[in-house]
């Protein structure tokens, strides 16, 4: 089928749903579960998440799971919608965006002067709770990244005071520890667990806001945040999620994030320092993470779940490198596979026994449409 028609029928069912949709997250906004004494357990509220995140079978209508806009998977679809707007000049590309940028920001986080957002739902982590729109460093560089599109598109201002705003909460709120040449981020307020790809998300977002104002600061922290998380790379190229013993995974989309963050670093700085690292982190990723079909593993040392999110961001990751046949490849799979014609929209995973096709907006569906604008503005649609 051909791409092109894929993401105009995507969209479509994005629009009509008024961008609203569940999450592999979501299920402690069950209204259910929230009644029970279960919800005051952290080891229950676990439990919970994994059944829903497991279940093929979607419990959420069951339990009272409201669809929300969630801030990350609008950003996915501004920045989706500022490709194809570059690429067509077709001005409702831009009316959309504008107006899902104003969703994001009714969702900033409360009591700060500046912007920053986190997810519309209530997640419990292992080791800390965190209450919906915490605000937290993925959802606020993803937001930020879509404001510096816009920015990028018309010129004003606004969405590059907004970018700032995540420049600041970043340095203000997220900085674990900063030395002379090496500086840490941290996820969310006040937690100090070390993951990498959320460093370099910090790094690449204060890159790209160097790269816009010429502000120093922002370089140089960019740089150190960077130089932790390489001298973190194993020796065969890879990186390990993070630091905690159950941090101790290699897999596919957090290792594309890494890449794709160093290269925004790179680029944004004008510098090779971070060459080799990526070198070899692109040559591991492309081994291990992929089968010849370019099918994509879900961890380095096995396949399954085959997931829809390691499509998309090795789409954007091959594309961000310069190998669009991989890119090419990895798109046909995906929807050879992964694609419901009838219902346009993406599954979410394979396993070796059954099929999830619960349609999830931020993990599956946005990440697919930026994915597919991204290759059509790459112009290898045919």
């Amino acid at each position: 089928m051909d791409p092109r028609n894929v993401t105009e029928e995507l969209y479509g069912r994005l629009k009509r749903g008024g961008f609203r949709g569940f999450d592999p997250y979501d299920g402690l906004g069950s209204r259910v579960f929230r009644m029970s004494p279960f919800f005051r357990s952290k080891t229950c509220r676990l439990v919970w998440i994994q059944l829903f995140k497991r279940s093929p079978v979607n419990l959420r209508p069951a339990a009272l799971v409201p669809k929300g806009r969630n801030p990350k998977g609008l950003a996915l679809v501004i920045r989706g919608l500022a490709d194809l707007y570059r690429l067509e000049g077709d001005r409702a590309r831009l009316e959309d965006a504008y107006d899902l940028a104003g969703i994001i920001l009714s969702q900033r986080a409360a009591g700060r002067e500046y912007f920053c957002a986190g997810y519309d739902f209530f997640w419990q982590a292992k080791a800390f709770p965190v209450p919906e729109f915490t605000p937290n460093m993925v959802v606020s560089t993803f937001a930020g990244h879509a404001f510096l599109d816009l920015y990028g598109i018309d010129g004003d201002r606004r969405w590059l005071e907004y970018a700032l705003g995540v420049g600041r909460f970043i340095e203000g709120e997220l900085t674990i520890f900063e030395s002379d040449d090496a500086a840490l981020f941290g996820y969310v307020p006040g937690e100090s667990a070390v993951v990498h790809n959320v460093n370099l998300m910090g790094s690449a977002f204060l890159a790209r806001l160097f790269s816009v104002t010429g502000e120093e600061g922002y370089a140089k922290r960019a740089v150190k945040a960077a130089a932790y998380t390489l001298r973190a790379q194993r020796s065969d190229g890879a990186w390990e999620y993070g630091e905690r013993a159950h941090h101790r995974w290699v897999d596919n989309f957090h290792t594309g994030f890494n890449l794709v963050s160093l290269d925004t670093a790179r680029r944004c700085l004008s510098t090779d320092r971070f060459d080799d690292a990526i070198e070899r982190g692109l040559e591991y990723h492309r081994r291990n993470h992929f089968l010849e079909d370019m099918t994509p593993k879900y961890y380095d040392t096995s396949l399954y779940p085959v997931d829809i999110h390691n499509f998309a961001q090795g789409i954007v990751t091959f594309l961000t490198f310069g190998r669009p046949e991989e890119a090419r490849k990895l798109l046909e799979r995906a929807i050879e596979t992964m694609w419901d014609g009838k219902r346009h929209y993406f599954y979410y995973q394979k396993t070796r026994l059954y099929t999830n096709r619960i349609d999830y907006l931020r993990w599956s569906q946005a990440w697919m449409f930026h994915a597919l604008a991204r290759f059509a503005s790459s112009g290898k649609t045919g």
